[in-house]
């Protein structure tokens, strides 16, 4: 049975038909634009599968992980605790983190199954990379924004922030994160084991 993707428009100028090569480090604006189609794809395919939600989210936290920068999102939502931490600490906070993080946008994102989704715009952003800004469109909804930061520093290209209508994952997971951090008296431990099981 064929999937429902999402329709999927790239209208900025010099689209690109196919997928280049994903370099470190020299990440350009088509090799971006290549990069979130095919995060798009990805995400969608599984998502319009006519799956449970608890399948859907293990097959969707197989896909999101590893186009993710997890690690430097958790140390940045974390903040100076992470600083503190041993290694084998930052490994459990970062896996535990990256588990929530896409069961919590598995969630939203299968909201919009049979979306239009369409790239409007990539911006070179310097040291914090390129931002792929797309539209989508849901049947009976006004059309919203979502904006891709994505960076090729840690070696590979990988999503650093999402950005949708204005609000900033990393910012809003900050102070998510460290809400949960404080009613559990800074202990990092418990709230990597909460993490872990939502």
């Amino acid at each position: 049975m064929p999937l429902n993707k999402p329709n999927r428009r790239v209208v900025i100028a010099g689209g690109v038909a196919a997928f280049l090569p994903l370099r470190a480090f020299g990440l350009t604006e088509p090799a971006a634009t290549a990069f979130v189609e095919r995060v798009i794809d990805d995400f969608f395919a599984i998502i319009n599968l006519n799956q449970s939600e608890a399948q859907m989210l293990r097959s969707f936290e197989q896909v999101f992980t590893p186009y993710a920068d997890v690690d430097i999102i958790a140390r940045s939502v974390l903040g100076p605790p992470y600083r503190q931490l041993t290694t084998s600490q930052k490994s459990a906070f970062s896996n535990a983190f990256g588990h929530y993080l896409s069961n919590k946008y598995g969630r939203q994102f299968r909201e919009y199954r049979g979306a239009d989704i369409t790239i409007t715009r990539v911006q070179n952003a310097g040291s914090k990379g390129f931002l792929v800004s797309s539209q989508m469109r849901v049947s009976g909804q006004s059309p919203w924004s979502l904006d891709w930061q994505i960076s090729d520093r840690s070696g590979r290209t990988k999503i650093i922030n999402l950005i949708i209508e204005g609000i900033s994952l990393l910012t809003s997971e900050r102070e998510e994160i460290r809400a949960l951090l404080e009613a559990r008296r800074g202990n990092v431990t418990e709230l990597t084991n909460y993490l872990a099981s939502v």
